[in-house]
């Protein structure tokens, strides 16, 4: 479960460690350790993998620290699951720079802070419910999602109302219950459990 804590440590070839997948090029393609399999803080210096495309470290409650403000220069990151974490602080604005990440599934963690301004158009699943986010949910950062579809935001401390272009998305999924100064239009629910 130390792999991550010994990561800059080992010279041996990272490719061999369990929960490694490098590419061809022998340069780490994917890291997936979940369900126990890593703890400690994560380390900034996730953010040198430079081809690195899904970090999978879902259900790791001994995992903490705050999200790399580098995370933008992960130019291949697709996928990244960080469920059930204790990582903390904010979803640094450098994400809106992931160009290639589709899926962002931060529920259940201990985020706080304000959404980013903008966020990359390629997103189509966005999870990040049950935190503590507040502030109001960016019109500007969801103009661009046209691929979007689900968004979970249920269970934080957003404020504001649902800006209304969401609406006129054909969203799969659309939680932000459990937001006590949240406005959802009301016809915006019919509409969006009718798929209109």
């Amino acid at each position: 479960g130390a792999q991550l804590a010994r990561w800059a440590d080992d010279d041996t070839a990272c490719c061999s460690w369990p929960g490694v997948t490098c590419g061809r090029d022998g340069h780490v393609a994917k890291l997936s350790l979940p369900h126990g399999g890593a703890n400690g803080t994560l380390p900034s210096q996730l953010c040198e993998l430079r081809d690195l495309a899904e970090l999978d470290l879902n259900d790791n409650r001994g995992l903490g620290g705050t999200l790399p403000s580098q995370l933008g220069s992960l130019s291949r990151l697709s996928h990244v699951y960080l469920f059930g974490s204790h990582v903390s602080g904010t979803l640094p604005p450098s994400v809106g720079r992931c160009a290639a990440l589709q899926e962002l599934e931060l529920s259940h963690s201990r985020l706080s802070g304000t959404l980013p301004r903008s966020l990359p158009p390629a997103l189509r699943y966005v999870f990040l419910g049950a935190n503590a986010i507040s502030g109001t949910v960016p019109s500007g950062a969801l103009a661009p999602l046209h691929r979007l579809k689900e968004l979970e935001l249920a269970d934080n401390r957003l404020s504001g109302s649902v800006p209304t272009q969401l609406y006129a998305r054909h969203l799969e999924h659309f939680d932000a219950a459990r937001n006590a100064h949240l406005r959802l239009a009301r016809d915006a629910d019919a509409a969006l459990a009718s798929g209109r």
